[in-house]
């Protein structure tokens, strides 16, 4: 790879210098503003009753990403910013970061778009339509056993092999990281977005629970060991779901 030299185990010190601190505390102003605006519009929704239109909860659900994934990807961000630091000058640096932010939060409000199909469907809650969260959360669960899953944890979890595989010069090689690395983490975060999305969405207290699984997967050593535990724990909880929706439609034939 071209300057791989950049790419040495002292790049993992040089990250967490003081040169990162206000861009580290930038962004968690951006992930709290995310919050912000995530529990403003939750209410919202709950005062309404409804979903509202797309462009209102894309718009929600791209604060609700930024909310939750921004900090458990702080590692890739400052990793890169500071191999940049030795390939391109400042003002480079910053648009390749943006670049960057831009590919990953594209890619995760695309991610949105069945989220909100799901949403209409589920606004008129049809009894045929009641065992849908308990199946969602199974089919959630089962995903945490996957192979898709595994290699997209391995991944997502080490920003410097990310980096070193897929480096590209430039804003648009940094586009090109954020939307490869969006994809990653879309995959490790497929059936732990499931299960939130058949819980509740907009419910603060599973996204916070959320949150706090994906910091754990995606920053903490040995945190592929989480996986299966939370897939058993999903798939016992879709079936309780889908238990009480059959009883509660039989009940009410």
């Amino acid at each position: 790879m071209e300057h791989a030299s950049a790419f040495t185990p002292t790049v993992l010190q040089r990250w967490s210098r003081r040169e990162n601190l206000l861009p580290a505390a930038f962004l968690v102003v951006l992930a709290a503003a995310g919050w912000g605006y995530t529990i403003y519009q939750a209410r919202a929704m709950a005062d309404m009753g409804e979903v509202g239109g797309l462009a209102v909860f894309l718009l929600g659900w791209a604060a609700m990403m930024v909310a939750m994934m921004l900090p458990a990807t702080l590692p890739l961000i400052l990793l890169y910013r500071t191999i940049s630091r030795k390939r391109s000058g400042a003002a480079m640096r910053r648009v390749g970061v943006v670049a960057l932010l831009a590919g990953y939060v594209v890619i995760w409000t695309a991610a949105g778009l069945p989220v909100y199909a799901y949403s209409l469907l589920m606004e008129g809650m049809s009894p045929i339509l009641a065992a849908l969260p308990g199946l969602l959360l199974i089919a959630g669960g089962v995903y945490q056993f996957t192979a898709l899953k595994r290699g997209c944890h391995v991944r997502c979890s080490s920003p410097l092999f990310f980096l070193m595989q897929k480096w590209r010069p430039g804003a648009t090689g940094a586009l090109r990281l954020g939307v490869l690395h969006g994809f990653d983490c879309l995959g490790c975060c497929a059936g732990l977005m499931a299960g939130l999305v058949a819980l509740g969405t907009m419910n603060i207290a599973w996204m916070l629970t959320a949150a706090a699984t994906i910091f754990v997967e995606k920053t903490l050593p040995g945190s592929h060991r989480v996986a299966r535990p939370l897939g058993v724990l999903m798939v016992a909880g879709g079936m309780w779901f889908l238990g009480t929706a059959l009883s509660g439609g039989m009940t009410a034939m």
